[in-house]
């Protein structure tokens, strides 16, 4: 992640019209050259931010669009590429819950959650390396065939991520984040030594009407009652992991009009990823 950042981009773009400029105002010979070299700047500009906000196809800037950071964690950069594909996904998980996307107040939202996401992965990720967690090819293989059923087979999953932008490589580095954070939040849990009493058991139970309202015998239930009531104590647990991470953590969030994800379509003639078996490879600290 050494791209450069995105103030660096525009200011000098920015510097190069300042310069065009005042050579623009010259009289004599040079007028003629300093309007011309004005014209050229103007247009590079004006279809840089077009690109930007997704109105113009040309390709010109998007591999520096893709790369501008919209945030970084501890130095780590998160671009405009990240939070564009993380936005895609929060769109299409509101329009299944009949979130009306359209609208600005929701897309707002969206973009915030988007980001939020990437920052706490990002946090989470740092965290298990320092502890010197990894994972190992074969476990990303494994868990992408447990994905491919569950999604309804590998055509499906393909379909899914040609819509998402999301190759192959991506895929398996998402799923290897995945398993690098829940391997830490395991550790972490265990720690905490999170248990589940008895008496919330019954409590819960009976709270929700007991045998008398049809329920199934409690030792038929437990189990299922058992996670329910872990999963609000392991939240809980992630948020106050959380919030020590970001007290200790340098966190910097572009806040320009430029942090805006740029949702353009995966170009025409890119083809659909191909899922192969990962590499076997030694196993090693997972880093950006």
């Amino acid at each position: 992640m050494s791209e450069n950042e995105t103030t660096e981009t525009v200011a000098a773009r920015e510097k190069e019209v300042s310069t065009a400029s005042s050579v623009s105002n010259k009289t004599g010979a040079g007028k003629y050259i300093g309007a011309a070299l004005v014209v050229s700047v103007m247009i590079l500009g004006v279809l840089f931010l077009m690109e930007k906000e997704g109105r113009s196809s040309t390709h010109l800037f998007t591999s520096i669009i893709s790369k501008t950071a919209v945030a970084e964690v501890n130095g780590e950069k998160i671009t405009q590429a990240d939070l564009a594909a993380s936005v895609a996904q929060f769109k299409q998980m509101a329009v299944s819950q009949g979130v009306d996307v359209t609208s600005p107040e929701a897309m707002v939202e969206i973009k915030k959650q988007a980001l939020d996401v990437l920052i706490n992965t990002e946090l989470l990720k740092q965290r298990a390396s320092e502890k010197g967690l990894s994972i190992t090819d074969e476990e990303v293989a494994s868990r992408l065939e447990e994905i491919k059923v569950q999604v309804g087979g590998e055509e499906v999953l393909i379909a899914r991520m040609t819509e998402l932008g999301i190759d192959q490589n991506k895929l398996q580095q998402d799923i290897k984040d995945e398993l690098l954070i829940q391997k830490l939040l395991d550790a972490v849990f265990a720690e905490k030594n999170i248990e589940i009493t008895e008496e919330e058991i019954l409590a819960a139970y009976n709270g929700a009407g007991g045998a008398e309202a049809g329920l199934p015998p409690i030792e038929d239930v437990r189990g299922e009652i058992e996670s329910q009531l872990r999963s609000p104590k392991e939240q809980e647990t992630v948020n106050d992991l959380l919030v020590e991470l970001k007290s200790e953590a340098d966190v910097q969030i572009n806040d320009d009009e430029s942090s805006e994800p740029v949702l353009a379509p995966a170009p025409e003639a890119a083809p659909a990823p191909e899922l192969v078996p990962t590499q076997e490879a030694d196993t090693e600290e997972v880093q950006d």
